[in-house]
């Protein structure tokens, strides 16, 4: 039977190509098939080993067995909820009753494990207190505090709770002050400064290696309390020794040989620098006193010492490198190759404190700073530099020298240096350049602009030996330095610079000379370099015109100075209101006289101090002013007497006498005074008759003519003559 397929009889009944077939023409074959099926499972059960009958009768016994049990069940049932549940409700009653008396009794016991516990601390006190161990009695304080921080339920409302807690508290404070007490005893400290300015800084150091030493060390440590005397105790070595050693003159000694007392003795002194290494050796002097005392280890690896270095190591390392061991850094090349003797005593140094325990072995180094050697060399470079560079803008501009050529040469440079071939760009620029941009001409300077030139070499020669960081930054150094020029110098001798014409030539000089080597700087910086191509351009020409302008400005303001002392001069005299009189006073020849003796002056104090061209150009100037101010005063007057006439001429022919003393040369004063001429033919008209004027007037080419307009001269003429028929004649000949 297993083997048959019903979907194979399926497909035997129906074939697929079998399409007209009707229900009737199935059925039977269907039943034949059914009974076919029916014959095959006979036979199965036949052959079958199970005996069903059997079976049958074994099932129906057990659904009888399972009834009675169904009952007996029914019948539990029926007794528990009758007898057990009553007994179980009674058991529940009787168990919240026990519970009951349990929650008393462990209530109770719990107020007296308390009460107990707190007699146990306070007993181990006072044993504690009678071995005199400091230690075992801030531990059982602490532990009866702990313990009463968290007590257990109604202690708490309990009379013995509230004594147990004020008892614990007032133990432990007057622990902790007999702690404080003995710390006291062994750790003392004090300043004082007496009347000379000397502050002594004692420090006694009773500590040792003793029980009660460490007894007291770790009492303060459990009441957490060392810390905080530990944080006063460094913050005085700190603020009153280690501070003062970087800075001030200190001399540090113990008096006692067993080091008790370590005495640091400061001297305050006024713009006093200790040196790197005096630092050193008090700070190493100051340690190696302390550690024999404060190097007791009271607990595993803990030291007064490491707590100490714990506290300042860290403002110890910054302040002692930025104050002290930055400043030895050098601030020139030489000594920087050489700077490896100081690193190695910073480095010992460092060991030192390692090995008294104020440094973990460790995580701190002094020498982090070298890290950026480039930027502090070139940071203590340019310090040096411009503070040198300012010492020497505040020395006196009248210390002088002599400078330059007397006479530059003629040809143009190139030509001069090599007799080679040049293209025509070569040769237009060697042709047009002036011989002035690579001469100075013969002058006195100030002795402080030929130093400050030479510091700006010095500057540059070591600039280009250093790195590149080193060289850019002293670069800008150098042009700092002259632009520091600029207002340094001005502002510190300013009152000279505008009273002492001397110091405005020299001032003027100085920043005429700086102005020239500014013009070649750049391509001297470079050729040092050797080539070496940099990322910036190197070059002062920018700052020529800038210190040329500064020394015009001095110069201009002196000259307005001088020019306005000129005319005050004239102004104030007779001079000034010649039409009102008919004689001059004598205030008008002493006003000339005066005018001539400023200029005399000025002849002196700046002949040899300006280069010739230059005094001659500026002595011409004041003589131009001068001569005009005389011309301009007689040609507007509409009336001179004859006595005021010769007055004048007198007064004026020694202007012509004095005047040509006050150039290098007598002939200077043709070239160079442009009114000149005309000053002279003025005094001319002033002592000649109409005849002569004239002559000298022919018809208009003659000196009058060349000299003056034709209205200056009518005016003059009506002025100095009366109004004949002559003058008319000669006056309607002026046109």
């Amino acid at each position: 039977m297993a083997d048959n397929d019903v979907d194979s009889i399926i497909a035997n009944l129906f074939t697929p190509d079998e399409t007209n077939w009707t229900p009737s023409q199935k059925i039977p074959v269907i039943l034949k098939e059914i009974e076919k099926a029916k014959a095959e499972m006979k036979v199965f059960l036949n052959n079958n080993d199970f005996d069903v009958a059997a079976v049958l009768k074994e099932g129906n016994e057990l659904c009888a067995e399972s009834q009675g049990l169904v009952q007996e069940m029914e019948a539990c049932k029926q007794e528990i909820e009758t007898v057990t549940m009553a007994e179980i409700l009674k058991s529940i009653e009787s168990h919240d009753l026990i519970a009951k008396e349990l929650e008393s009794v462990t209530f109770a016991y719990s107020i007296v494990n308390d009460i107990i516990n707190c007699g146990k601390y306070l007993k181990e006190f006072e044993e504690g207190k009678e071995v005199q161990s400091f230690t075992r009695a801030v531990e059982a304080v602490y532990d009866l505090l702990m313990y009463i921080e968290n007590p257990s339920e109604g202690f708490d409302q309990l009379e013995i709770y509230s004594n147990a807690k004020v008892t614990g508290q007032l133990i432990l404070e007057n622990i902790v002050r007999d702690l404080f007490l003995e710390w006291d005893r062994m750790v003392c400290f004090n300043s004082r400064t007496d009347d000379r300015n000397c502050t002594t800084v004692t420090i006694t150091l009773t500590l040792n290696e003793s029980l009660l030493s460490i007894d007291v060390l770790n009492a303060l440590d459990k009441c957490k309390k060392l810390d905080e005397r530990v944080d006063e105790l460094a913050q005085f070595i700190m603020k009153e020794v280690l501070i003062p050693f970087m800075h001030e003159y200190c001399l540090t000694y113990s008096e006692t040989d067993d080091v008790t007392v370590v005495t640091v003795s400061i001297e305050h002194k006024k713009d006093y620098v200790p040196t790197y290494e005096e630092v050193i050796t008090n700070i190493r002097l100051f340690f190696h006193y302390l550690s024999q005392k404060l190097n007791v280890e009271f607990k595993r690896s803990t030291t007064l010492m490491s707590l100490i270095g714990r506290q300042l190591r860290d403002e110890f390392t910054e302040m002692i490198v930025k104050d002290v061991f930055i400043h030895t850094v050098p601030n020139n090349i030489t000594d920087l190759q050489a700077y490896n003797s100081v690193t190695s005593v910073i480095h010992s140094f460092q060991q030192f404190l390692s090995s008294v325990y104020f440094y973990p072995e460790k995580g701190y180094s002094l020498l982090n700073y070298m890290n950026n050697i480039d930027y502090l060399f070139a940071d203590r470079s340019s310090q040096y530099f411009l503070e040198t560079a300012r010492s020497i803008m505040l020395k006196d501009l009248s210390v002088s020298m002599s400078i330059g050529v007397e006479k530059i040469p003629e040809g143009g440079r190139l030509r001069r240096l090599s007799n080679g071939d040049y293209n025509e760009a070569v040769t237009i620029l060697d042709t047009t350049m002036p011989n002035s941009l690579f001469y100075f001409p013969r002058c006195m300077i100030s002795k402080t602009a030929q130093e400050l030139l030479d510091l700006v070499y010095g500057l540059m020669e070591q600039a280009v030996q250093c790195t590149d960081v080193v060289c850019r930054k002293l670069y800008n150094t150098a042009r700092l330095i002259f632009e520091l020029y600029d207002a340094v110098v001005p502002y510190h001798h300013e009152n000279f610079l505008l009273t002492i014409p001397q110091y405005v030539a020299l001032f003027h000089n100085n920043c005429m000379y700086l102005a020239h080597n500014l013009q070649t700087l750049g391509d001297k910086w470079l050729n040092l370099m050797e080539g070496c191509e940099v990322s910036y351009a190197i070059s002062f020409v920018d700052l020529v015109q800038k210190m040329r302008d500064l020394g015009y400005k001095y110069l201009t303001m002196q000259m307005q100075q001088q020019r306005k002392q000129i005319l005050d001069n004239i102004r104030t005299s007779d001079l000034n209101c010649i039409v009102a009189k008919d004689v001059l006073n004598e205030n008008a020849e002493a006003a000339v006289r005066q005018c001539l003796r400023q200029l005399q002056i000025l002849k002196n104090v700046w002949i040899g101090v300006f280069p010739a061209n230059v005094f001659t150009r500026l002595m011409a100037t004041l003589v131009n002013m001068f001569l005009d101010e005389l011309i301009h005063r007689v040609c507007t007057v509409e009336d001179i007497s004859v006595e005021m006439a010769t007055q004048l001429t007198d007064m004026y022919n020694l202007v012509v006498q004095k005047t040509p003393q006050l150039f290098h040369k007598p002939a200077d004063v043709e070239s160079h005074v442009q009114p000149w001429p005309k000053f002279k033919e003025l005094i001319f008209v002033l002592g000649a008759s109409l005849r002569d004027l004239e002559s000298h007037w022919n018809d208009g080419t003659g000196p009058l003519a060349v000299h003056f307009k034709t209205e200056e001269l009518r005016n003059l003429i009506k002025a100095l003559f009366q109004n004949t028929q002559y003058r008319a004649n000669f006056l309607s000949k002026i046109k």
